[in-house]
């Protein structure tokens, strides 16, 4: 248990915090710049479910491709799920343009994690085999 709360704990809480705000009738910003500027407050707030699904998804484990877009998809889902969700909010309203933030955030957030933890792993990491034919032949 310990394990999965190190590993979910925070996406599960930012996860519930997007669903508690997503349920506040008639929601917004106190501050309108732009006519879409609620598409930034989409993404930043979708932003750390990318990095935080990626972070799970690569937890002590080697970062692949194949984990970031895992990541990406999901946090896609979760946008698309939260946008549903607004649907039966009074005041609220499901918009795919919201959701397509959702999603660029979401990127946004999973590139921005495997930028940093690409700062803290060796680039020429030696694979276990290369090891064992560098041991035998040398």
């Amino acid at each position: 248990m310990k394990v999965f709360l190190q590993r979910y704990g925070l996406l599960i809480v930012w996860a519930g915090l997007l669903f508690v705000l997503s349920s506040i009738p008639d929601l917004q910003f106190p501050v309108r710049v732009f006519s879409w500027d609620d598409k930034i407050q989409h993404a930043a707030a979708y932003t750390p479910v990318g990095w935080l699904f990626l972070r799970a998804i690569v937890w002590k484990k080697p970062f692949t491709r194949r984990a970031l877009w895992l990541a990406i998809l999901a946090g896609a889902l979760y946008g698309a799920m939260d946008e549903l969700h607004q649907y039966f909010v009074p005041g609220r309203a499901a918009d795919w343009t919201d959701w397509l933030a959702d999603t660029i955030g979401v990127a946004l957030g999973a590139w921005l994690f495997y930028r940093w933890r690409g700062r803290f792993t060796p680039r020429h990491q030696t694979r276990p085999q290369e090891k064992l034919k560098k041991s035998v032949s040398g």
